[in-house]
């Protein structure tokens, strides 16, 4: 189980006080709200204030790398709003919310458009707080979270000009906090817990069961966050797509599922604008594992009425030669890699040669480029090898192997490839920027099969 210390602050903090400028905004539209008309509210809409100003000021006054290393991307306003409408019905009712990385506050913003409001502006104050928890680790980001809630609450009552001038957000909203909250004790009055976790890379916590090196911090994050929670807590994460269909993350799906009695998914497309990584929601409960509510791919779209897949036709292998790091030595082969494999043509001959003493490969076969978008018309870019000797293939590409050696069976591929449909299908089976060995191993044999040929 990753500790606390993966979250502790780092020299971030500088580039952060920068943020310091939003939050002093925030403060003075709310002071200028309470001296406002009723009938008005200050120049800056209310939804700006609320939803796009919060990002574009992380943007624009904390630097890019910074953001990169500390993984600080706080949740567009559709992704919030969008959780926020899911849970539309228990918020209503007055739930106890946390966001143990809140950043800025959107997610916990989304959530209080659908808070009860008090007869006046001192009893909303009094239940929001008593309904909203947050930690982060930046002192700027809670400041800003407790400003923003304490406008939206005041412009619900725009007439109280007189309590709107007394407000004092950090004594009101006193569950929102400064500190690392894997060091604290897990509150147990938490209805719900939203979170968009720190994205990027850190190295594997001790003990951690389901990979080694570099991994997703948002994991570690989430497998934290399912180890301290009670039976039955509800959590609602926006996670890097990775996660749900990476081939290297099938051990931490394993060990989620393992950990909720519920679970569904629901695929979210970009995280936003500007930023070029999609993104799923974890919809889960804590509790005994149940398989039939715990899965991680879209079954609509996936069970595809094909009665084979890519796999039952061709073995399927990532090129192995590393070109920066694999010694150039050994026998001499006709190389190929994604700059020499046109799109959809037929290779007979390959200028190109390498020394390489590991793994090659005996054509007919088919290659695919790994590096593979979303936003592209054909997910898999194919080039068909036909030639007499063996190929040194390099890692960026993707080798199938037709089992029955044909090079039938590999222009059926290719026409599998080409389909729409297939391209429909990767796009919800992994939304990453590149495919892997097993999405085009499950990928769904549209078509003749080499078999009825």
């Amino acid at each position: 189980m990753p500790t606390s210390k993966t979250y502790k602050v780092s020299a971030i903090e500088e580039a952060v006080t920068h943020f310091s400028s939003y939050s002093d905004r925030i403060q003075h539209l709310l002071l200028n709200l309470a001296q406002s008309s009723p009938a008005s509210l200050p120049d800056e809409s209310l939804s700006e204030i609320l939803n796009g100003q919060a990002t574009s000021a992380l943007q624009k006054l904390v630097p890019i790398d910074a953001r990169k290393k500390e993984g600080l991307f706080f949740s567009s306003t559709q992704l919030a709003d969008r959780i926020a409408e899911r849970l539309a019905p228990k918020l209503q009712t007055g739930v106890r919310l946390l966001d143990p990385a809140c950043g800025a506050g959107n997610l916990l913003l989304a959530c209080a458009k659908y808070f009860p409001v008090g007869v006046n502006l001192a009893e909303t104050l009094r239940l929001w707080s008593d309904s909203i928890v947050g930690y982060d680790l930046h002192h700027e980001f809670i400041r800003a979270t407790q400003f923003r809630l304490a406008f939206f609450a005041a412009s619900h009552h725009l007439n109280e000009s007189e309590a709107i001038r007394h407000i004092d957000p950090s004594s009101i909203f006193n569950r929102i906090i400064v500190g690392d909250f894997f060091a604290h004790t897990t509150p147990d009055d938490i209805d719900c817990i939203v979170v968009n976790p720190p994205f990027g890379h850190i190295d594997a916590p001790d003990g951690c069961l389901w990979a080694t090196g570099k991994v997703q911090a948002a994991g570690c994050f989430l497998e934290n966050l399912l180890h301290i929670a009670p039976k039955d807590q509800h959590i609602v994460a926006i996670l890097p797509d990775v996660l749900r269909s990476g081939t290297r993350y099938r051990k931490w799906r394993s060990l989620v599922s393992e950990m909720c009695s519920s679970l569904g998914i629901e695929m979210a497309g970009r995280f936003d604008e500007t930023t070029d990584v999609d993104v799923f929601i974890l919809y889960a409960v804590v509790g005994n594992p149940s398989e039939a509510s715990n899965k991680w791919t879209n079954s609509r779209l996936e069970n595809v009425d094909a009665g084979h897949v890519v796999g039952d036709f061709f073995e399927v292998h990532v090129g192995p030669v590393v070109p920066h790091r694999d010694p150039i030595e050994g026998p001499s082969y006709p190389y190929i890699h994604a700059r020499t494999a046109p799109a959809w043509q037929t290779i007979r001959q390959i200028d190109e040669d390498r020394q390489y003493s590991g793994k090659v490969f005996s054509p007919p076969f088919v290659v695919v480029h790994r590096t593979s978008s979303p936003s592209d018309k054909s997910r898999c870019i194919a080039t068909l090898v036909d030639m007499e000797q063996s190929v040194a293939v390099e890692n960026h590409l993707i080798v199938l192997l037709p089992r029955d050696n044909s090079i039938d069976s590999c222009l059926l591929l290719l026409d599998v490839f080409k389909s729409e449909l297939s391209t429909n299908w990767l796009n919800q089976r992994i939304r990453c920027r590149h495919l892997t060995v097993s999405s085009l191993k499950e990928l769904p044999w549209l078509g003749k099969t080499p078999d009825e040929e």
